[in-house]
């Protein structure tokens, strides 16, 4: 890919997030921002070429040392506490505490259903009546069956421990995480069709009646990312989490299929939306990138973003062993900082640390 020019949008009241120029990276929106362009000195990453996407070529990010390296997620115990929960509810959960709200199991199709397992760090803990940001995780394709993949089960990753080493580390403030594992194998056997018709205001109900009188959700500030087959299916996924009854804070798309017809919904996410789709060529070099890029465009162009909201392309260069997985914590550790601090750039480079 080559790398592309960005036209940021101004900053808003809260004043949004920054990234710093990536690989193939792009931003839509308003030609203001002096104070954002700016900020870029602070993030660490890869200086790169760029070409205009409208009128008028943006500066180039000044190179700057890379961003200290993050130290390692610990094999320990997780300093917290960990909920399993599920959609339809088990019989006697809600005399177990874990009653949920959502339809009865006979109105739930099976590719819907899940097992939810949410995590709420000790420092997420301390208060359980204040509202706290939320990160929703979907995982991708499944043949193994692999129950709670990124949230303590399989191999890959676990999101729990990212979250945690970010909170302990001071680099974000406390938040809940919390991931559905779906049911059905079919529901996440094929990536274009995974997570089909996931419903967001469902799984947040759920999880918010699991962690009623431990944690309390933020409706305003849910992040939602989106690995893999999570993130490919137009109807389903990250593209219908888009359409909550509250719009989400933020959509992170984590190496995807890159379709066109997954970048319509995307480009078209609610305005106050931050939208960031990140990824690399390493292990998965055949996708039609360029084609995503036009589509995308266009729908922003079509259906622009509030002032300081993010859509932000960026291709990345993990340096592990199996890139496509490293991409999860490249991702969420580059940009959970900015998302939850309005006011910091992404404090990560585009290559692994």
């Amino acid at each position: 890919m080559t790398a592309a020019g960005r036209a940021r949008a101004p900053r808003s009241a809260l004043a949004a997030p920054r990234a710093p120029g990536a690989a193939g990276g792009i931003a839509l929106g308003a030609a203001r921002g002096v104070a954002l362009r700016a900020a870029l000195a602070l993030a660490a990453g890869l200086a790169a070429a760029s070409s205009p996407v409208r009128a008028g070529a943006q500066p180039r990010p000044a190179p700057v040392a890379a961003a200290k390296a993050a130290p390692g997620l610990r094999a320990g115990p997780l300093d917290g506490a960990t909920y399993d929960y599920e959609r339809p509810p088990a019989s006697g959960a809600v005399e177990q505490g874990a009653a949920q709200a959502g339809a009865p199991a006979g109105a739930v199709p099976p590719e819907q259903r899940w097992l939810g397992r949410a995590f709420v760090h000790r420092l997420a803990a301390a208060d359980p009546a204040r509202p706290l940001p939320i990160l929703v995780f979907l995982h991708g394709t499944n043949a193994a069956q692999i129950k709670h993949r990124w949230m303590g089960g399989g191999q890959e990753g676990d999101v729990r421990r990212i979250a945690a080493q970010l909170m302990e580390a001071g680099r974000i403030p406390p938040i809940l995480v919390a991931a559905p594992s779906a049911v059905l194998p079919a529901a996440v056997a094929v990536a274009r069709t995974s997570w089909p018709a996931f419903d967001l205001d469902a799984f947040l109900d759920a999880t918010a009646a699991r962690l009623r009188g431990v944690a309390t959700i933020d409706r305003t500030r849910v992040i939602v990312a989106g690995h893999s087959g999570g993130g490919c299916n137009r109807e389903g996924g990250v593209a219908t989490a888009l359409r909550a009854s509250i719009p989400v804070h933020a959509a992170l798309v984590i190496d995807t299929c890159m379709d066109v017809d997954i970048a319509l919904p995307l480009s078209r996410s609610p305005p106050a939306t931050h939208v960031v789709v990140s990824w690399q060529t390493m292990s998965w070099a055949k996708r039609p990138f360029a084609d995503f890029r036009r589509a995308f465009q266009r729908g922003v162009e079509a259906h622009p973003a509030a002032p300081g909201a993010l859509r932000e392309l960026e291709q990345l260069q993990p340096t592990e062993p199996m890139p496509h997985d490293a991409m999860v914590p490249l991702v969420l550790r580059r940009w959970l900082p900015p998302l939850l601090s309005p006011d910091a750039a992404p404090g990560v480079p585009c290559v692994s640390p």
